[in-house]
C-alpha cells in the first residue's frame, strides 16, 4: 500500500515537460506535435525551463505580434505612398505635355502679334507627388524598424522553444532495474 503511494507520489512529480514532446514556435504559438499548447500549459511548461520565466515568453510574444503589426501598418502605408507618387507624378506628366501643345499653338500666334508669349508651370499635381513621397519614405522607415522588432523577438521565441526541449524529461518506472527489482525515477 505505502508502494502506491509512494508511485503515486512521484509521478504526480513528473514534470510537465514530460508531457510535451518536440516543442515548436509556429507565429506566436507554441505546438507540441500538432496540437497548439494554450497559455496555461505554457506557463506550466516554463516553470520547469530554467532562465525562462512565463513573462519573458508573454513579453516575446507581445513583441513579436508588434512587429508583424508594424510589417503590415507599414508596407500598407508604403504601399499607398507609391501609389500617390505615381498619380502625382502622372499627373504632372498630363500637365507638362498640355503645356508644351498648348505652348506650341499659342507660341507662334503670339509672336506674330507682337507680344511676349509668357508660359509658366506650376504643376496642381506637386503637392500630391511631395505627399506620396513621404509617405513612401515613412512606410520604408518603418519596415525597417519593424523588421527589427519582428527578427529580435522571433529569436528570443525561437529560443524559448528550444529551452523547452532542452529541459529533461522524467520517466518512472517500477520492475528490473540495474541492481535487482524497485522503482527508478530516470531524467
Amino acid at each position: 500500500m505505502l508502494l502506491v503511494f509512494v508511485v503515486a507520489a512521484l509521478a504526480g512529480s513528473v514534470t510537465a515537460s514530460a508531457q510535451y514532446s518536440d516543442v515548436y514556435r509556429k507565429g506566436a504559438n507554441l505546438y507540441s506535435g500538432d496540437i497548439r499548447l494554450t497559455p496555461e500549459q505554457v506557463y506550466s511548461l516554463l516553470e520547469n525551463v530554467e532562465g525562462v520565466t512565463a513573462a519573458d515568453w508573454d513579453k516575446a510574444r507581445k513583441g513579436f505580434n508588434a512587429g508583424k503589426g508594424m510589417l503590415i501598418g507599414f508596407g500598407s502605408l508604403t504601399g499607398a505612398g507609391l501609389l500617390v507618387t505615381g498619380v502625382g507624378v502622372v499627373g504632372m506628366m498630363v500637365e507638362g505635355v498640355a503645356l508644351g501643345i498648348g505652348t506650341a499653338f499659342v507660341a507662334p500666334i503670339a509672336v506674330v502679334a507682337g507680344e511676349d508669349p509668357e508660359i509658366t508651370y506650376n504643376s496642381k499635381f506637386r503637392g500630391v507627388t511631395i505627399a506620396g513621397l513621404c509617405a513612401t519614405g515613412v512606410g520604408v522607415l518603418g519596415i525597417a524598424a519593424g523588421t527589427t522588432v519582428y527578427c529580435v523577438y522571433k529569436k528570443r521565441m525561437n529560443n524559448i522553444a528550444d529551452a523547452c526541449n532542452a529541459v529533461p524529461s522524467a520517466s518512472l518506472s517500477f520492475g528490473m532495474q540495474r541492481h535487482g527489482v524497485g522503482l527508478a525515477l530516470n531524467f
